[in-house]
């Protein structure tokens, strides 16, 4: 029997970042911890650094302290934490819930038939047939019914879907807005060479100010940013127009979008994104200023921001569609008023809830 204090539940979270890390995954464990102290739980890392040293060092230090958990839940990606999170609830016994924020096979990063690929599908195989439970999230690239196509002899109450992961409720309606003088269309987030770049948005940002009367216009870029983008900015002339600035602390990035008068997605016409509804998108829905989304009308990322009334979609091979979108929104043809329902949906603390409720069968079983 493990060694558990029975006066607090703990969840173990197999991590390859620590809560105070500058990066997106750990603001998003930091505030699952806050909210999850709300549900009577706390939340303990177990951190594990994603190479092979660092798996075994790892799994050591999650099998020491899964003896005093109550649940132990390993995360994807990199499937280094999977196999961590495996290793320790087979040693200790501590119920194991593995959870998919980016899917192990079903990964656009992940060549088909490759070694990597037929290694992750091996993992997740022992995961659906060892795991207390499995979850996955709606809006990851994990496609309906996968699993039970994939893994037909396994009982469909294995697995189960939560709601998106969403944005933190209390932390965008605690900070103020940061205004701008001029109209400012902010993207916050990486770049993708080849994949994700915003060339397009550039083509399409010249195109309006040549036809607009309006040239007080600024296009913010938070996060990485190449020197090629600035080139290319300066040969279209608007590089007066746009301003890179690197990543900045989660808190100020809120106040950026809050107080930014559009929001940039750029979501490309790749294929393998066709399903994929990122993160960054929750926090653009939290900002609650229009979106506008350069990204092919079929995938699912289009839908949401249309169906529900966030923003605008252009295809990014049209900049006459694109500068059309922006004129909308800022003459105030584009009504930006979504349903709070709507808005809701997309919040940790609706998913939380959803998350919680699967820890407490697992805790009790």
């Amino acid at each position: 029997m493990n060694d558990k204090n029975r006066n607090a539940q703990t969840v173990l979270l197999v991590s390859n970042c620590t809560l105070d890390d500058n990066v997106g995954r750990a603001e998003k464990f930091a505030s699952r911890k806050r909210l999850l102290a709300q549900h009577g739980w706390e939340l303990e890392i177990g951190y594990v650094e994603p190479t092979v040293s660092g798996l075994i060092d790892g799994s050591i230090r999650c099998i020491r302290k899964a003896r005093h958990a109550d649940v132990l839940n390993s995360v994807s990606n990199p499937p280094h934490l999977q196999i961590a999170g495996a290793i320790a609830a087979n040693v200790t016994g501590t119920p194991w819930l593995a959870e998919f924020r980016d899917p192990l096979v079903e990964n656009p990063d992940v060549s088909e038939g490759s070694m990597a690929a037929r290694l992750r599908k091996q993992i997740e195989r022992y995961i659906l047939t060892h795991a207390d439970r499995t979850v996955y999230y709606e809006g990851i690239q994990i496609p309906k019914g996968y699993f039970a196509e994939e893994y037909p002899n396994v009982a469909s109450d294995a697995w189960e879907q939560l709601p998106p992961i969403g944005f933190d409720l209390d932390k965008f309606e605690s900070v103020s807005p940061k205004y701008f003088d001029e109209f400012t269309i902010t993207y916050a987030g990486s770049f993708y060479e080849g994949w994700i770049e915003p060339y397009d948005f550039f083509n399409a940002l010249e195109k309006y100010i040549e036809q607009s009367d309006n040239t007080d216009i600024e296009g913010r870029f938070y996060g990485d940013w190449d020197d090629n983008y600035t080139t290319a900015a300066s040969k279209l002339s608007i590089a007066d127009h746009i301003t890179p600035h690197p990543f900045i602390q989660h808190k100020e990035i809120v106040r950026v979008m809050k107080g930014s008068d559009v929001l940039l997605y750029i979501g490309g016409t790749d294929p393998r994104n066709r399903r994929n509804l990122p993160t960054k998108l929750y926090d653009y829905i939290g900002a609650g200023q229009p979106i506008l989304a350069l990204v092919d009308p079929s995938f699912r990322v289009a839908d949401v921001v249309v169906s529900k009334g966030f923003g605008i979609v252009a295809h990014p091979d049209n900049p006459e569609a694109i500068s059309e979108a922006i004129k909308q929104i800022r003459t105030g043809s584009f009504k930006y008023d979504p349903d709070p329902k709507s808005i809701r949906k997309f919040t940790r603390q609706h998913n939380t809830d959803a998350y919680v409720s699967i820890l407490d069968s697992i805790a009790n079983q």
